[in-house]
């Protein structure tokens, strides 16, 4: 899995100004905050400018978070602070606030001395900023527990990750080819809703400026990516050159058009393609080999799948298209696929993969779509449909499960998996639909619901876990 980036992190460490009186205490504050920060640096850059003792101080270290564009800003009563000192800097930041309600004694005994406790008498502190925070309406996240406790980093690095995730969804740009399928509204979109509530912008793909990359692609490119297929992938032996290199040239103008254009993933729709006559295949390999490279896809024209996709690769490191097709009542599971995109880097280990001709009828087109067909390496995933509810408002419908150990099924010939859900199907398949979840989903794997509940409270959209 590729390597995430870290979030970049302000910690505002605060102490009472009563205590100037005793220096020591200052320099072992200063260098508890130098710990938190080293604690909190597996998944975050920290900047922690000392400690914080007057409004003034509070003032210049948040304008300095915000200058250096930080993601975050964390917290800490080193030891007992008035709430008032950081209020206003607090209220008027943009940046998102998570309180680390922590201490440096972890057990208190016969022989704790009495100045261990004026160290560790932070959490007062926490409750008078909480109240005035809730009370003038100021959100804010907090994280209760000691610093060593395995736990509670946990509980952090989830702030971490998804505040660096809203950071990269607040730039997400997704491409569409054609327009999305006619008739399939749970995916239909305003546009302006997803930019203004989740940051995700949607870019036109011309036809033409596809056609015209594809055909001017460079042959050398071309004959690299062939061979390189012929090298990874098991190739159908009735697939011609021909049909070989117009899926190729189509994927080497894509990758191209997603480069040039800065675009974090694309959504196209079949049958807009056969409408359009310019292209002469679908875009299946280049879905296929695109999101093993870290991009997002949605079929079908699907722009919210396209971004969901492309938010878990950003939140996960890698991510993939994917859609329930047919109930498995009898292994308590959904038979997951789609028409031939699927990221092939998540394939089993033990099987090879193979490059078929794909045998959907429903278009015409100069040469037959070309797929990848594998099954999914067994393991625990995570789910996610980003979908619209009532009043236009953004969702998350999330849940964690299993890609159940099947192997490849050659009769399905396209990618496709069985996915197990913690609890009795027919429960979870009501649930699901009942909190409205999309037939298309996103996949990742691992457990990152509770990831997604604070992507969606840091974007302020709706959430619900299956």
């Amino acid at each position: 899995m590729p390597e995430t980036p870290k979030a970049k992190v302000g910690l505002l460490g605060l102490m009472f100004r009563l205590y100037d009186s005793n220096p020591e205490l200052k320099s072992a504050m200063a260098q508890f905050g130098l710990e938190l920060a080293g604690t909190l640096s597996p998944f975050a850059d920290v900047d922690f400018p000392g400690v914080c003792n007057t409004r003034e101080q509070v003032d210049q270290a948040i304008a300095r978070f915000e200058a250096d564009g930080k993601d975050l800003v964390i917290v800490v009563l080193l030891t007992y602070a008035p709430s008032h000192i950081a209020l206003p800097a607090l209220l008027r930041t943009r940046l998102p606030i998570l309180i680390y309600n922590t201490q440096q004694l972890h057990a208190i005994t016969q022989d704790t001395p009495p100045g261990e406790t004026t160290k560790n008498h932070g959490m007062h502190g926490v409750q008078d900023l909480t109240n005035v925070l809730l009370r003038l309406g100021r959100s804010f996240h907090l994280v209760t527990g000691h610093y060593k406790d395995k736990r509670t980093i946990a509980e952090v690095r989830l702030w971490c990750d998804a505040v660096r995730t809203v950071r990269f969804m607040r730039h997400m740009r997704i491409g569409l080819v054609g327009y999305p399928m006619e008739g399939m509204g749970d995916f239909a979109l305003d546009e302006t809703a997803l930019l203004g509530q989740a940051g995700v912008a949607v870019e036109r793909i011309p036809m033409q400026v596809i056609a015209e990359r594809a055909q001017s692609a460079p042959l050398a490119e071309i004959s690299r990516q062939m061979a390189d297929d012929r090298e990874y992938f098991r190739l159908q032996a009735d697939i011609t050159p021909e049909q070989h290199e117009a899926s190729s040239r189509l994927e080497w103008a894509m990758r191209d058009i997603l480069r040039e254009r800065g675009l974090h993933g694309f959504a196209s729709h079949f049958v807009a393609v056969s409408e359009d006559g310019r292209l002469d295949t679908l875009p299946f390999l280049a879905a296929s080999k695109l999101l093993a490279e870290g991009y997002g896809f949605g079929g079908e024209g699907d722009v919210t799948s396209a971004a969901a996709v492309a938010m878990m690769r950003g939140l996960t490191g890698a991510a993939n298209f994917t859609e329930m097709f047919t109930m498995d009542p009898a292994g308590n599971s959904v038979l997951m696929m789609h028409m031939g995109e699927a990221n092939w880097k998540m394939a089993r280990a033990d099987e090879p993969i193979w490059m078929l001709q794909s045998n959907m009828r429903l278009v015409d087109l100069r040469f037959p779509p070309l797929v990848l067909a594998f099954s999914l390496q067994p393991g625990d995933i995570t789910l996610v449909s980003l979908t619209t509810v009532a009043n236009g408002k953004l969702k998350f419908i999330a849940t964690e499960g299993q890609v159940a150990d099947m192997p490849y099924i050659r009769a399905m010939s396209r990618p496709h998996y069985k996915f197990a859900p913690e609890g009795d199907l027919s429960d979870f398949l009501t649930r699901y639909s009942l909190a409205g979840g999309s037939h298309h989903l996103a996949l990742a794997y691992g457990r990152w619901a509770s990831a997604l509940e604070r992507i969606a409270a840091l974007l302020g959209v709706e959430y619900t876990r299956v």
